[in-house]
């Protein structure tokens, strides 16, 4: 991984982390980290145009939900009017997906294997949900974070107790994203598996094959079958 890339990488997680600890920090802690949160943005957005200079216009065009991620804290929390404090809510929620799209688009260009990515999309997918469903309904529902996490695994799993139901319509909408990616990472799963089971099954097909060549080319051949078993072992290796 290059330098560069793993630099991205642990920005992006760090602004996740400075978001959640906002949330729940005290007024007296709460500056800091939105300094912090101030400097890590600059970090990224410099990131991004490097990435967009580097790559063109087209990746401007394909990424540009990223520049949701780009919204200081600082800006979200202390510069609200009163009768936009709702909208202002739906950017921070908007932040934090878009920040957690970014970390998993990174992450899954270097996760080796399917399954372990799914784990990871799960993880992801369980805190940022938590997170968001916190911001929109914990005040309204008067639901501890404890609540929402709990919300959010019923409702990956696609179970859904109904024990905790979203009322607003920020609410709603975080569900419906939160169900069809729980209904994704199953697929993630069970594909995972089924690669593991297909590429044993293959593995040993082709050991069979190699040694059943192993066998004939002891035999006297001609030419055509020489030429004809080169060319499988090419098939079988490649």
């Amino acid at each position: 991984m290059k330098f560069s890339e793993t630099l991205a990488l642990s920005l992006t997680v760090a602004s996740i982390a400075t978001i959640i600890a906002v949330e729940f920090a005290s007024s007296e802690i709460r500056p800091i980290l939105l300094s912090i949160d101030f400097v890590v943005t600059i970090a990224l957005i410099l990131d991004f145009v490097s990435r967009c200079r580097e790559h063109g216009g087209k990746y401007l065009l394909t990424n540009s939900y990223e520049i949701f991620a780009y919204i200081p804290a600082i800006v979200l929390f202390y510069f609200v009017p009163t009768h936009l404090a709702a909208f202002f809510r739906s950017l921070r929620i908007l932040r934090i997906i878009a920040l957690g799209i970014k970390l998993m688009r990174e992450m899954r260009a270097k996760s080796a294997r399917l399954l372990s990515y799914a784990m990871l999309l799960l993880f992801i997918t369980i805190l940022l949900g938590s997170i968001s469903f916190y911001i929109a309904e914990g005040e309204v529902r008067n639901l501890s974070f404890f609540d929402c996490v709990y919300w959010a695994v019923v409702t990956i799993t696609t179970v859904g107790y109904g024990d905790i139901v979203p009322e607003t319509p920020l609410g709603k909408i975080i569900s419906m994203v939160v169900v069809l990616l729980g209904v994704s990472i199953v697929s993630l799963f069970t594909a995972s598996i089924l690669s593991a089971v297909m590429g044993e099954e293959e593995r040993g097909l082709k050991e069979e094959i190699e040694k059943l060549i192993k066998k004939h080319e002891k035999k006297i051949m001609d030419e055509e079958e020489k030429k004809l078993l080169t060319e499988l072992k090419k098939l079988i290796k490649s």
